[in-house]
């Protein structure tokens, strides 16, 4: 057979395409472990839907449960209102204390009104029913505080006055029919919280005479411990169960010492446990709340309702909250995963043992180039790589031999790009060297044209005091004059040349350490303390950082922003100076603020020039060189300066300050 026939096979054979397909088969069993893991989500998610729709079904059946509790005790309230007893007593008070209708005596009917409240008591578990007179006063009340809670008829001598209790004053400002519902607090007996403790409710009725007057009211004082009860049975054991009132104050908890907390004066609130029923608490329409909650050590689904439960009052309403822990709403899941995890332990080891058979068929000539590339490198020929062999490898050997080319033409290209920067980099560092003997000799001639200029300006005033001293008797008051001006002037000249001096001598050498800005400014308001005492002035400041930097640069730049500030007051206005600080990135920011004459808009960029000033010598003095020193401060510090005013309300300074100054660029 001819070669030209063999060579198809040979590429065949020696097709990387083939040797991958069995990377493939394992490529596969992943892709269904990733399908097992998606369904497992889904079964996550599935759980979890199904848990919160419970508990929105439960309190769905709580808040039927509680508000038909509430209706029942309004049927009730009703019920009392009517019962003959009632007309009775309006009508024997009518008529001298006889009834004209069958002449029963006003007595005899509060006997038998004792007696339906009785008989109420004896068939739900109400706490006590009272009639009031509209003066406030107690006429009939029956409760459950008898011996061992039976159920008495209270006598006349320990009837109380309720006149200026809440409830009373409540229902008598509601009209005929009306029913007043108060908030669920626990029941008090002559002010004191009643043990053991009876969460209550009031249902109260005004009671009208045919001719609309007031009579009194009549109030049911309803225990619901036995529907507190019942709401927490329609949840499940597992779940955690909750009630509060409408502000969020727990009612019911697992903690007992959480419940009623409020009646002792101390905080216990749902917004704690559960802080998106701020939503709830706020909007009374929201009526249902769902979601996932986290505590300090686990997670949680939760289903809050609010339940309104006086149709007069959207106001009167509870809150009940039921919640489930996340990880065992997932419990079931667990029970699915054993399973699963023995078929992957299966899928993982047929997986091993594809991926040891693909590297040695696959990955053995490779291999073998690799290491003919890594022995000879850049020096690697031709004929050390399968350039002539079929299939993919051979386009890769063929690739590699191209691409080790162009590589040794970049490394000489490099090499050659290496040398200039290597040039260009020794003439950059010979030019720093100059720049830093160049800014040397500045800070030298700086210093020294300060200081010779300052001589002849000494004689000048030196001479002028001599002239003035012996001359002052020749000269009129014009020449006089004359001499102050010179006086005045040399002395100014004297002020600017030595703040010259001291801009230029700025920096310098001056070491850097760390400086504690809070203790630098209170040092500098006491180096200004009487300056603060004249004006009457505060400087308020706290919590200032600590940074690395200038000691004494840094006390000059705080010096002169608070002797501006106290410098420039309004007329009248005793000068109030803040000094704040906020970390940003890498820097602080720093402001000082005060409540001083301002500064116009125009003004800003002008004021930290050298020698500028904005207002004449005779109304504030300086050399106009300080906010200059401060920003050349700022900037040795590798910040920046700027200023916001508003003429007579105050201007800030803001800089910013690096925390280490030596790492400025």
């Amino acid at each position: 057979m001819p070669a030209s026939e063999h060579m198809p096979i040979l590429g065949k054979r020696k097709s990387i395409t083939r040797r991958i397909l069995f990377p493939l088969v394992a490529l596969i069993v992943l892709s269904n472990a990733v399908i097992i893991s998606i369904i497992m989500s889904q079964l996550d998610q599935q759980l979890l839907d199904a848990t919160e729709q419970n508990l929105i079904n439960e309190s769905e059946l709580q808040a039927v449960q509680f508000r038909a509790n509430m209706l029942e005790l309004v049927r009730d309230l009703r019920f009392i209102a009517g019962t003959p007893p009632i007309q009775g007593l309006i009508r024997a008070e009518r008529n001298g204390g006889i009834d004209p209708r069958d002449g029963s005596t006003f007595q005899e009917w509060v006997s038998r009104l004792g007696v339906i409240f009785t008989e109420m008591l004896k068939a739900k578990p109400k706490l006590q029913i009272r009639f009031i007179r509209a003066n406030g006063l107690e006429q009939v009340r029956v409760d459950r505080f008898g011996p061992n809670g039976s159920i008495r008829t209270v006598a006349q001598p320990e009837l109380q006055d309720k006149s200026q209790t809440r409830y009373f004053i409540e229902t008598i400002g509601l009209s005929r029919g009306s029913v007043y519902l108060s908030d669920i607090e626990l029941n008090r007996e002559f002010g004191e919280i009643v043990l053991p403790l009876q969460p209550v409710i009031r249902a109260a009725m005004p009671i009208y005479s045919d001719e609309g007057d007031l009579f009194g009211i009549v109030i049911i004082n309803h225990n619901l411990q036995d529907t507190f009860d019942a709401l927490k049975s329609l949840s499940g054991d597992e779940h955690q169960f909750v009630i509060t009132n409408g502000a969020g104050d727990y009612l019911l908890h697992p903690n007992p010492e959480r419940s009623f907390a409020f009646e002792y004066g101390r905080s216990s609130n749902v917004l704690d446990d559960f802080p998106a029923a701020q939503r709830l608490i706020a909007s009374p329409q929201l009526e249902v709340l769902n979601g996932k909650g986290r505590s300090k050590d686990h997670e949680f689904i939760y289903s809050m309702r609010s339940i309104a439960y006086n149709p007069e009052n959207n106001a009167d309403r509870i809150i009940v909250a039921t919640s489930h822990d996340f990880e065992e709403a997932l419990a079931i899941k667990s029970q699915v995963l054993s399973k699963i995890y023995l078929f992957l332990i299966f899928v993982l080891l047929m997986s091993g043992v594809l991926a040891i058979y693909v590297s040695r068929r696959v990955a053995g000539p490779i291999v073998a180039m690799r290491n003919t590339l890594n022995n000879n490198g850049l020096a690697t020929e031709s004929g050390d790589l399968p350039i002539h062999d079929g299939g993919e490898l051979g386009e890769l050997a063929r690739a590699f031999d191209n691409l080790l080319g162009e590589l040794s033409q970049k490394q000489k290209l490099l090499a050659a790009e290496v040398n200039e920067r290597k040039a260009a980099e020794f003439e950059l560092r010979m030019n720093n060297q100059k720049l830093s003997a160049a800014y040397k000799e500045l800070e030298q001639f700086t210093y020294i044209a300060s200081h010779d200029l300052q001589e002849p300006l000494c004689t000048v005033q030196s001479l002028v005091e001599l002239f003035e001293e012996n001359y002052r008797d020749k000269m009129d008051e014009q020449g006089l004059t004359f001499l102050g001006f010179i006086n005045e002037s040399t002395a100014r000249m004297t002020e600017l040349i030595r703040g010259l001096l001291d801009y230029g001598r700025l920096g310098g050498e001056s070491a850097v350490s760390e400086v504690d800005c809070q203790e630098l400014v209170a040092a500098v308001c006491v180096d200004l303390g009487l300056r603060i005492d004249d004006v009457g002035g505060r400087i308020e400041y706290h919590n200032l950082p600590t940074i690395v930097g200038k000691k004494t640069e840094l006390r000059l730049l705080f010096q002169n922003l608070i002797s501006n500030g106290l410098k420039f007051s309004r007329e009248g206005v005793p000068p109030v100076i803040t000094i704040t600080a906020e970390h940003s990135a890498e820097a602080w920011q720093f402001s000082v603020s005060d409540n001083g004459i301002g500064i116009e808009a125009e003004h800003f960029q002008h004021i930290f020039m050298i020698f500028q000033r904005l207002h004449g010598r005779d109304e504030f003095e300086g050399s106009g060189i300080g906010l200059a020193h401060c920003k050349k401060v700022v900037e040795l510090h590798g910040g920046e300066i700027w200023v916001e005013s508003e003429p007579n309300v105050g201007t800030v300074f803001y800089f910013t300050l690096r925390e280490n100054c030596n790492e400025q660029a």
